[in-house]
């Protein structure tokens, strides 16, 4: 049986070690399911109102970001790769990742209204923010290849495969395992310096999930390259797929400098953040088969490994019942 393609076969007693993966992932994400309505965020209110103008910037920026993003990571997954994945199990991961993107965009919808920010600003960031426009350009490039309304690609064949991991790789890759990963940072600096910390401990939370699908999309590239042996022996695709990671992360140094600058807010300097960007980025790198590219060994943010983060370090080591209803 295969991962990606027209024929809907149903094999669940062929279980090869990519396949036992998806299994874990879906019951991992059934244990982790939680509502927004368990976090109280308006207890934060009284932090948000001393902030400082760069901090309340930072802040609204961070929130307009995730939630335009959440709704786009959604939409990618139900009009592109989503109609392609034919096992079973893959296919249930999935579609736990869509209910959880739902769930995310009610926690940030949540914030808007608890803290009386401007919808429409913040709805319209990628209009009034160029760079979060160029993210989400870039993701729409890959996806719309294989998405259901600009056409479909034929995935029996290696050209369609290959388009078909492009848009995984965007998504669940440099979306969520680069992009995303950049935003938790700033948000956990900022209970780091004692405030926000309800918000915080809900991000915790989105982080669990992003982990999962992350780890998901790693898991089907893998299991796409091992299936079919022609995509990774294209060496002028296997550099785009390398280029593509290097040029999400040089966009999102772009991000960080434009919400950084030469200053520091909630404690983080752009150059802490750069540092742990690429740091995230040869981690991920490495997961896919390739080189580190940056070739940053240590975690820069050491408050991360204080606060004893799971889910930045050997999440998947440890037992469901350590983050049932974290």
């Amino acid at each position: 049986m295969v991962l990606i393609g027209k024929k809907h076969v149903l094999e669940w007693t062929r279980l090869s070690r990519n396949y036992s993966v998806f299994q874990d992932l879906y019951t991992k994400q059934k244990q982790a399911v939680r509502f927004p309505e368990e976090i109280n965020v308006q207890i934060d209110i009284n932090d948000y109102q001393w902030l400082t103008s760069e901090e309340k910037n930072l802040f609204h920026q961070l929130v307009a970001y995730f939630t335009t993003t959440e709704l786009l990571v959604q939409n990618v997954l139900g009009e592109s790769f989503y109609p392609y994945v034919i096992d079973p199990r893959a296919k249930m991961c999935m579609t736990v990742q869509m209910f959880m993107e739902d769930i995310h965009s009610d926690f940030f919808e949540m914030i808007l209204n608890s803290f009386s920010l401007d919808h429409e600003a913040l709805y319209n960031i990628a209009e009034s923010n160029p760079i979060i426009n160029r993210k989400q350009q870039m993701v729409a490039h890959y996806a719309n290849a294989i998405s259901i309304s600009q056409g479909w690609v034929d995935p029996d064949t290696v050209e369609g495969k290959k388009a078909i991991l492009m848009a995984i790789l965007i998504n669940n890759v440099i979306q969520e395992g680069f992009w995303f990963y950049s935003g938790f940072a700033m948000f956990f600096a900022m209970r780091e310096t004692g405030r926000m910390r309800n918000i915080c401990n809900g991000i915790d939370l989105v982080l669990i999930d992003e982990s999962f699908h992350m780890r998901m999309g790693v898991e089907m590239i893998l299991t796409m390259l091992e299936e079919t042996p022609e995509i990774g022996q294209d060496t002028a695709f296997v550099a785009n797929v390398q280029k593509c990671l290097v040029d999400g992360v040089e966009l999102e140094l772009e991000f960080l400098k434009s919400l950084l600058g030469d200053r520091q807010v909630f404690g983080l300097s752009y150059n802490e953040m750069a540092q742990y960007l690429k740091f995230v980025a040869d981690r991920r790198m490495e997961e896919l088969g390739f080189a580190p590219y940056y070739m940053v060994e240590h975690n820069p943010l050491k408050f991360l490994e204080k606060q004893d983060l799971m889910t930045l370090q050997n999440f998947f080591e440890i037992t469901p019942n350590q983050y049932t209803n974290f």
